[in-house]
């Protein structure tokens, strides 16, 4: 999955293989299990395997250049800040973004757009924060 989390999750079906072999992967019921994690991750169910630490130090190793490898991060990518893969090696990152079929596309750039607006919204609350810290 690519873009963020949740409903507006541009799931990856067109390039998923296992053992380098495509499969078929069961949209709907992935979308499904999707609307859930929120409360099941609220629960402590259906947590990522190595936690929320366990995938901080997975990426500072790689970061750090102690290990190489590819992270799901929020990156700054053509001008949004979106969640995608980035391979990183030797501490240096390599947007990696799978090849996505038309509907993928269509769906990424529908997040990217939700996001963008987010992040427009808060902007004048953020300059205004700033304002007040720094006016005397």
């Amino acid at each position: 999955m690519i873009g963020e989390h949740g409903d507006a999750a541009v799931i990856c079906a067109s390039t998923t293989t296992v053992n380098g072999k495509p499969v078929t992967v069961p949209l709907q019921q992935v979308r499904a299990q999707l609307r859930t994690r929120p409360t099941r991750i609220s629960e402590q169910v259906g947590r990522t395997r190595c936690g929320p630490a366990g995938a901080v130090l997975s990426a500072l190793r790689k970061i750090l250049a102690l290990d190489d490898g590819t992270e799901e991060l929020t990156t700054d990518y053509r001008g949004d800040w979106l969640g995608i893969p980035l391979h990183l090696t030797h501490g240096q990152t390599l947007p990696s973004l799978p090849h996505l079929d038309d509907d993928e596309t269509r769906q990424l750039a529908a997040a990217a757009a939700k996001l963008h607006a987010a992040y427009q919204a808060l902007q004048p609350v953020l300059h205004e924060s700033i304002r007040q810290e720094t006016t005397p």
